[in-house]
């Protein structure tokens, strides 16, 4: 079943089209080749954004074939060797994609992954925002790929183009200084600055939205290594969690130069907003005084809307934010800011880290130890020494996490 939510009038700004031509030469080839060697040295610099993505294919991008929606999802792909849990309930959940038309095969990837490891099992909603119109192709092969609702809205204009209190010229001159720094990945992109705004402040009041409690963010071309065995959307619910993630790493210096002080400022300003309990620590190791630069990756997430759209603390931090101009004169991502509000308004123990879903985007990858029952119980196919836990590890912030939670706790008198 399909349902749209009313269109707002187009919005001018579009997305940048960061997919490879259907020409693949010699060049580009050798090009990748040389970028993926230096991607390591860019990882030196903590960047927390999506590594080569704007090269971001893999083998099957490179089929140019037509896409058939006749019956895109094989259930074959994805054998369960033991048979499937079975539930007595739901929660009140979605998975919310942001996306292009032109994203439609790497949409139908994650989805296929999603569908496959979990979800033909719960038939969880699907929420699909654009900024465009959807074409009647992307709604066709989306709804096609699952046996749940499926759901497209608009965002509003306001919501993502670039607010008009924002100096053009200081902007441009900045997006320009930035773009001369080696490793720095959506400089000069105006695009990708209104999509970091959005998943900051705005996301969480699209109309879509407002009937459910939790959101799994899926972007595309992500993919799940293991079979998901439990529903991490009742886990959030029985655990009263509030905030999911399985990977977390630093953001890089160079496109927050003054997101930690202006968010200090606020704090400062407002520390009735800052819980007692909370994960400060995996922000920063010295109370305050300077960044860890560690984020949540929020290419996955869970969270608990109501969160978002009743807490006064972070919706006055945004706000904070959002006249400061860094979106926009500097680079802000929904990834520091996420991280930086989850780890001071929220009581550190309603964080929780899907240590066992495994999970890779753009070559980063969350595997479980294979000596692991998480490992054995999903069947799981990731490569352990290429995760975050191996390969990765001096990247993660996985040990500023587990800090966090070993500081003592306060008790209420």
């Amino acid at each position: 079943m399909v349902s749209y939510s009313p269109l707002f009038s187009s919005s001018p700004a579009r997305w940048k089209q960061l997919v490879l031509s259907k020409r693949i030469t010699i060049a580009s080839i050798l090009l990748l080749f040389s970028l993926l060697a230096l991607s390591e040295v860019f990882l030196e610099r903590g960047i927390s954004t999506r590594i080569l993505s704007s090269l971001s294919f893999d083998a099957k991008s490179l089929d140019q074939s037509p896409l058939s929606c006749s019956n895109p999802f094989d259930p074959s792909s994805f054998p369960h060797h033991t048979p499937r849990p079975t539930y007595t309930r739901k929660a009140n959940a979605t998975f919310l994609t942001l996306a292009r038309n032109s994203d439609l095969a790497g949409v139908i990837h994650s989805m296929k992954q999603i569908e496959g490891r979990f979800n033909r099992d719960r038939h969880y909603p699907w929420v699909f925002l654009n900024d465009e119109p959807f074409t009647e192709e992307f709604t066709r092969c989306t709804s096609a790929v699952t046996s749940a609702k499926t759901h497209y809205g608009q965002i509003p204009r306001e919501q993502w183009v670039q607010p008009d209190f924002i100096d053009e010229e200081k902007a441009t001159k900045a997006r320009k200084a930035l773009s001369k720094i080696k490793g720095v990945f959506y400089a000069d992109s105006v695009s990708y600055r209104n999509m970091c705004r959005f998943y900051s402040g705005f996301f969480y009041k699209q109309p879509l939205l407002q009937d459910f409690k939790y959101y799994w963010r899926v972007e595309p071309d992500i993919n799940y290594r293991c079979e998901i065995e439990y529903d991490p959307f009742l886990y959030m619910e029985d655990n009263n969690k509030v905030y999911g993630f399985t990977i977390s790493v630093p953001e890089q210096q160079e496109t927050t130069p003054t997101l930690w002080d202006t968010s200090m400022e606020f704090f400062n300003q407002n520390p009735q907003y800052l819980h007692p309990n909370n994960a400060m620590r995996f922000a920063s190791k010295d109370g305050g005084q300077t960044w860890t630069r560690c984020t949540y990756w929020t290419n996955f997430e869970i969270g608990d809307l109501d969160f978002f759209r009743g807490s006064e603390g972070y919706n006055r931090y945004f706000e904070h934010l959002e006249a400061a101009g860094g979106f926009y004169y500097e680079r802000w991502g929904d990834a520091p800011m996420h991280g930086i509000a989850i780890s001071l308004l929220l009581d550190r123990d309603r964080i929780h880290h899907f240590d066992d879903i495994a999970y890779e985007h753009t070559g980063w990858e969350q595997c479980p130890n294979p000596v692991s029952s998480a490992y054995e119980r999903g069947r799981c196919d990731c490569d352990y020494d290429n995760s975050m836990d191996v390969k990765w590890k001096r990247y993660s912030c996985q040990a500023d996490f587990e800090a966090a939670l070993a500081v003592p706790r306060i008790h209420a008198a």
